[in-house]
């Protein structure tokens, strides 16, 4: 049963909401703005309410699996997360997995399904993620680089999850996860070192 619940969490991930938003506005993500689609490029080229809509598709994609499942919690969520980054239903092609890993990390963070010492449900829910998402916003505020808030995001994020896992495996799967989306933003590291990675601009007053 548990290969099952992995296999559908792959699945799940492998729903890419930027696709389906794009084609419903009749554009071609993969060759519009940055070709990746995501939140950020679909912010560009379409705009904040359809860029939101992913968002929260993309994040439920993360959630749900830990909801829904009760088997292998840690490898489903892998499973999602690697899902969209590599979906089945877009040739492989996809995003590169933050936002599903913060619905990953949200879930593992307020329905504790392991119950560790260490975080308590309402300290995840009311003061967590919050900050978590305060977080985000600052940095990409100062830097206008959507890269830059999302890498260092996960980054937090994952120091705090590994903290909560006692178990060597889990804490390497957690590890793994980071460094995928590290890979992922790979060309993002390449144009940010060469100071060639698009900000977004500022609006003018």
């Amino acid at each position: 049963m548990s290969y099952l619940f992995i296999t559908l969490s792959y699945l799940i991930g492998s729903i890419n909401f930027a696709y389906i938003v794009a084609k419903y506005k009749k554009l071609d993500i993969s060759s519009s703005g940055s070709g990746n689609p995501g939140t950020s490029n679909v912010m560009r080229i379409i705009g904040k309410k359809y860029a939101a809509i992913v968002l929260i598709g993309d994040v439920l994609k993360g959630f749900l699996p830990i909801l829904l499942f009760d088997e292998n919690l840690l490898l489903c969520g892998f499973a999602a997360v690697i899902g969209h980054i590599y979906p089945i239903f877009y040739k492989f092609k996809g995003g590169k997995g933050v936002a599903t890993y913060i619905g990953m990390y949200i879930a593992f963070s307020t329905l504790n399904p392991f119950s560790y010492d260490l975080f308590e449900n309402s300290y995840f829910l009311f003061l967590n993620i919050p900050l978590l998402a305060v977080f985000y916003f600052v940095i990409f505020k100062i830097s206008r680089i959507s890269a830059i808030a999302s890498l260092l995001t996960v980054f937090t994020s994952n120091l705090i999850l590994i903290s909560s896992f006692n178990v060597f495996q889990d804490r390497l799967a957690v590890f793994l996860i980071f460094w995928l989306i590290v890979f992922k933003h790979s060309e993002n590291i390449k144009r940010l070192y060469e100071g060639k990675e698009n900000k977004f601009k500022k609006k003018e007053k």
